[in-house]
């Protein structure tokens, strides 16, 4: 019932299903109402996991705002805690689970660049990486538990049950601005 409902949000935000892309490719923002389904998360999946493309399975443009659904999946909490300037993301867990912590003081805060360059802006705009949190809280995260993120909070997986595969929605304000 929580898979139907999901893809139901899924549609009602107007999100285009396309192949994951490249990471230099910024997915194009649509305006049509599209279903993503289980097997385009899978072929996101399987790209990702080759190290050929990011987990991009859809984007809408909503005014000057763009919301993209990424697909992701972790088999090690490896990634450092980050911080996004604008972006409000919501995870949904699809499979796996683990520890999330989330708030706090972000150490060693650096901007996540890739050749100069801020790293992924449609999908997670502005964003910094630390080396680690204090303060914050940790909650177990499992199939089906949704985790909302505001801009500028803290957050990361710090331990897996295994590995964890999830849904992120990402809200983007003002990115399709003069687009």
């Amino acid at each position: 019932m929580i898979t139907k409902k999901l893809g139901l949000a899924v549609l009602a935000l107007g999100l285009i299903s396309t192949a994951a892309r490249a990471q230099s490719t910024i997915l194009p923002a649509s305006t049509d109402a599209v279903f993503i389904s289980s097997d385009d998360f899978a072929k996101a999946l399987a790209a990702r996991a080759k190290g050929s493309a990011l987990g991009v399975v859809g984007a809408v443009r909503a005014g000057d705002d763009r919301v993209n659904v990424d697909v992701l999946r972790r088999d090690t909490p490896d990634e450092a805690p980050v911080t996004h300037d604008v972006v409000t993301e919501i995870y949904y867990i699809m499979e796996g689970g683990g520890d999330f912590a989330t708030g706090g003081t972000l150490l060693d805060a650096k901007p996540m660049m890739t050749n100069g360059k801020p790293t992924n802006p449609a999908s997670i705009g502005p964003s910094k990486k630390g080396t680690k949190v204090e303060g914050g809280s940790t909650r177990h995260v499992s199939v089906g538990d949704v985790v909302m993120i505001p801009p500028n909070v803290v957050h990361g997986f710090t331990k897996l049950d295994g590995h964890v595969t999830y849904m992120v929605v990402r809200f983007n304000p003002g990115y399709e601005k003069g687009k």
